[in-house]
C-alpha cells in the first residue's frame, strides 16, 4: 500500500477535505469516490485532471463542484459535472435521515438528485444556478413561488424521525454554551446593527437566560396550534437557487420553463419535522437579513424590508392555494399543513398572517443561541457574536407578539 493510501486510512473524510483541494490527498480521494460512486467516464478520470471549485455552504457540510476535464465526456448517464457534500458536523444518527430527506425531495422535484451517498458525504446533482440576491428574495413574486414550495414540502410525509429534532438541536447549544468558559460570566446587551427599544431588552444576558427564554418559546409554541410538518427551517437567500437562464423582475419570471420551478431551495441540514409557523415567518424574518455583507461584520439588518401586508397576503395566499391543490389531487383528504384552516379563503389568510407574527421572535432566539455557538470555534471573519447579540435584540422585539399565545 503506497503512502498516499496509508494516508487516507488514517485521516477522516472530513480532514482530508479541509484540505487545500491542490493536497494530493485531496485529490486521490476525491478521484476514489468519483470513481467508485459516478462510475462510466469518472473511472477513468486522474485525480489531476478532476475540476474542483470550493462552495459556500452551510455550517454542517464542506460542498464542492466537480467537473469532468474539457476534453472528456460522459459515456452514459453519468455526469458531467456534480457537486460533493463533506459532512462536517452531521453525526452518523442523521446522516441516514439526510440522504432520505435528499431522495424524496429529488423525487417530488424539489431538490437536486441524489448521484450517490456515502458514509460521511453525498454526489448530488448540479443545477446551473446562483443564489438569490437579497433584493430578489423580497420581491413579490418570489415571495408567492416560495409559499408555492413551502406548501409542496409540509404536504410531503417524510419517512423520517417525526420528533423534535430541532428543539433537540437548540437545546444541544445551550449545553456547550454552559460548559464553556466565555459563559461563566454575563454580557452586557450590546447591539451593532439592530435597532431595537432597549427597554425591551434585558441589560445582561446569561446562558441561564437564553435557556429560560428558550423554555418560554416552547411553552408558546406548543399552544400556539400550528401543525406539526416536515420543514427546511432554514429559508434564506442563500438557500435558493435561481436557475441559470432566468430573470427576475417586477413582472415576475422571465424565461421561466412549464416544468421547472424557477427557484430551487436547498441545504435540508436542519430539515425536520416542526412548526409550520417557524418555516411560514422565517421568509419574512430573513426579509430583513443580509448575510453575505461585504464589510465587518459582514451582515446587514433591514427592518424596513419586512414584508407588507400585501406582500404578505400574496404569500400565503399562494401557500394555501397550493396546499388546496395538493388537497384536491389527493381525492380531499385534507393534509397536515392545512388541516387547521377554515374553507373561506380570507379567514385562512388571516390566521396564517397572525403566526408569521406570533412565530417572528422564534426563530430569532434559535439564529442567536447558533451564532453564540458559533463564536466559540470561530474566532476571526463573520461576526458572529455581533450576528448574535442583534438576533437576540429582534426577538426580544417580537417576544411580545409570541406571549399572545399564552393571553388566550
Amino acid at each position: 500500500m503506497d503512502e498516499a493510501n496509508v494516508i487516507d486510512e488514517r485521516i477522516s473524510l472530513r480532514s482530508i477535505f479541509a484540505r487545500s483541494p491542490d493536497d494530493p490527498v485531496f485529490r486521490n480521494k476525491l478521484a476514489q469516490l468519483c470513481a467508485s460512486y459516478l462510475g462510466g467516464i469518472w473511472r477513468s478520470v486522474s485525480s489531476q485532471q478532476i475540476r474542483v471549485n470550493i462552495q459556500k455552504g452551510g455550517s454542517n457540510n464542506s460542498i464542492f463542484v466537480i467537473r469532468l476535464p474539457n476534453e472528456m465526456k460522459p459515456e452514459g448517464d453519468e455526469p458531467q459535472e456534480a457537486i460533493l457534500r463533506i459532512y462536517r458536523n452531521l453525526t452518523k444518527d442523521y446522516e441516514l435521515p439526510e440522504g432520505i430527506i435528499c431522495i424524496v425531495l429529488a423525487e417530488q422535484q424539489l431538490g437536486p438528485h441524489l448521484l450517490g451517498i456515502f458514509s460521511g458525504g453525498r454526489f448530488e446533482e448540479y443545477i446551473p444556478s446562483r443564489p438569490l440576491t437579497n433584493d430578489e428574495f423580497c420581491n413579490p413574486c418570489v415571495a408567492q413561488e416560495i409559499g408555492r414550495i413551502l406548501a409542496r414540502i409540509h404536504s410531503l410525509n417524510m419517512p423520517i424521525n417525526k420528533t423534535n429534532r430541532l428543539a433537540q438541536f437548540v437545546d444541544d447549544m445551550i449545553e456547550f454554551l454552559k460548559s464553556s468558559n466565555r459563559w461563566l460570566t454575563s454580557y452586557s446587551m450590546n447591539t451593532t446593527l439592530a435597532a431595537v427599544d432597549k427597554k425591551l431588552c434585558p441589560e445582561r444576558i446569561t446562558v441561564e437566560l437564553l435557556a429560560k427564554e428558550l423554555e418560554k418559546c416552547n411553552e408558546c409554541l406548543a399552544q400556539s396550534g400550528s401543525p406539526i410538518v416536515f420543514s427546511n427551517n432554514d429559508l434564506h437567500e442563500g438557500n435558493l437557487l435561481l436557475r441559470d437562464g432566468i430573470e427576475i423582475t417586477e413582472k415576475g419570471f422571465i424565461n421561466r420553463q412549464d416544468d421547472k420551478d424557477p427557484i430551487v431551495l436547498i441545504d435540508y441540514e436542519y430539515g425536520c419535522y416542526y412548526y409550520r409557523g417557524f418555516d411560514l415567518c422565517h421568509y419574512c424574518v430573513e426579509c430583513c437579513q443580509h448575510n453575505e455583507g461585504k464589510v465587518w461584520p459582514y451582515y446587514e439588518i433591514k427592518q424596513n424590508q419586512w414584508p407588507n401586508e400585501e406582500i404578505q397576503r400574496l404569500y400565503v395566499g399562494a401557500y394555501i392555494d397550493e396546499a388546496t391543490k395538493i388537497w384536491c389531487s389527493k381525492g380531499g383528504k385534507k393534509i397536515p399543513c392545512i388541516n387547521d384552516l377554515s374553507d373561506d379563503r380570507e379567514l385562512a389568510i388571516q390566521r396564517l398572517l397572525n403566526e408569521i407574527r406570533q412565530f417572528a421572535a422564534v426563530p430569532q432566539l434559535f439564529w442567536a443561541i447558533w451564532s453564540f455557538r458559533q463564536a466559540e470555534t470561530h474566532q476571526t471573519g463573520f461576526g458572529y457574536t455581533e450576528y448574535a447579540f442583534d438576533r437576540l435584540a429582534m426577538y426580544y422585539y417580537w417576544k411580545p407578539e409570541m406571549l399572545k399565545y399564552l393571553n388566550h
